[in-house]
């Protein structure tokens, strides 16, 4: 006698252990990961870890000139887009990790309510 979700749960089963390579590879990449920002005048530049965290400054002696609020602008605009670039590249780490996940791709939905969303149609929070 056959099952018929043995098939499927085997080949899972084979490919988890490269999915758990991948999947660590992919965290140390993100660990050493890191994303720089640019302030409007580009006298500011701003690098930003994965989680966010600033790593360093660079200021452009030029940038000395601006008075103290435009200058706290352009590091805070400097800043903001380092840490956006960060999460854009976890975030884009992450979806190939999910796409490359056994089961991805699978309905996820309740059958019995109607539903059949696949793991690409789930809403993408943040």
């Amino acid at each position: 006698m056959t099952f018929p979700g043995l098939d499927r749960i085997e080949a899972l089963a084979r490919n988890l252990d490269g999915w758990q390579r991948d999947l660590a590879g992919k965290m140390a990449e993100l660990e050493d990961s890191s994303a720089e920002g640019v302030s409007d005048s580009g006298l500011v530049r701003v690098t930003a870890a994965a989680d966010g965290t600033i790593v360093s400054t660079d200021v452009n002696a030029r940038a000395m000139r601006f008075d103290s609020y435009t200058l706290a602008e352009e590091f805070t605009a400097a800043a903001k887009r380092a840490q956006e670039a960060a999460a854009a590249r976890v975030r884009e780490l992450v979806g190939e990790v999910i796409a490359d996940a056994p089961g991805a791709g699978r309905p996820t939905g309740d059958s019995r309510r109607g539903e059949s969303r696949t793991a690409d149609d789930r809403p993408d929070w943040h």
